[in-house]
């Protein structure tokens, strides 16, 4: 049955307001917990992260999170990223620039945490790039459905933010979209590259993304509480994020 417009923007306003109160506990919580000031996980080797926003989002949200690794023995990048809308293969480029570059300066294969699309991004980066990342891992990212892993109370909202873009970009048809000419799908839903580790974090109460969509088989695959938005202050993110980069993989060094 459709939805109409009027109960479709009730939908969104609900949920907004349900993720933005879910970011204030968690971020309350993380503030309380010592795993927020490094306190009692293991200490980085400072190897370089590099950090991508989820969508409409930019690096200004990722501020908590560069800090904590900072503060735990790692060494942050952002991603140059201010409002992540657009083509996804275009950011894919510039962004994989960057890690070329901080690959190249530090002289180790760069770590990627992405946050939902910066996951979908950071992953289609390895399969670009599979002799400079190292891992990447994805927080409430849908690395198997695109946009059908989104959930249908959102995915008009999301869509209609694109096809805005879209409109006064003069971008092709689908661009954007996994069915864009550009090929962006094939990068994205590719499988890991035998040099790089995947890491998914999610949560089944994900508000935008179907949790399923997040899972990859191949991976290794971590199931926290909370909603997406406050995947990026999350405590229990962070205890996983912490146990994941102290496991060290080998052939770390850039040939």
């Amino acid at each position: 049955m459709a939805v109409s417009r009027e109960r479709a923007i009730c939908m969104l306003l609900q949920l907004t307001a349900s993720a933005y109160f879910d970011f204030l506990q968690q971020f309350a919580s993380l503030a309380r917990d010592p795993v927020g000031y490094g306190v009692g996980v293991p200490r980085g080797d400072g190897r370089p992260v590099l950090l991508i926003p989820g969508f409409t989002a930019g690096d200004w949200s990722l501020g908590t999170l560069a800090r904590w690794l900072g503060r735990i023995g790692y060494k942050p990048y952002l991603s140059g990223i201010d409002l992540n809308v657009g083509c996804p293969r275009r950011k894919v480029e510039l962004v994989g620039w960057r890690a070329e570059k901080i690959a190249r300066e530090s002289g180790q294969r760069v770590t990627i945490i992405g946050h939902s699309l910066g996951g979908v991004l950071g992953r289609a980066i390895a399969t670009a790039n599979p002799a400079v990342v190292r891992e990447v891992v994805a927080l409430g990212s849908p690395i198997r459905s695109g946009w059908t892993g989104v959930h249908d109370q959102v995915r008009p909202a999301l869509q209609a933010i694109q096809s805005f873009w879209q409109t006064f970009s003069s971008a092709p048809e689908n661009c954007g979209t996994m069915e864009c000419s550009c090929g962006i799908a094939n990068a994205v839903f590719a499988p890991s590259p035998p040099r790089s580790r995947f890491s998914a974090i999610y949560t089944r109460r994900d508000e935008v993304v179907q949790w399923q969509a997040c899972i990859d088989d191949e991976g290794t695959n971590f199931e926290v509480p909370g909603l997406h938005a406050s995947l990026i202050v999350n405590r229990e993110v962070y205890r996983i994020l912490a146990s994941i980069l102290a496991d060290a993989a080998v052939d770390n060094v850039v040939a």
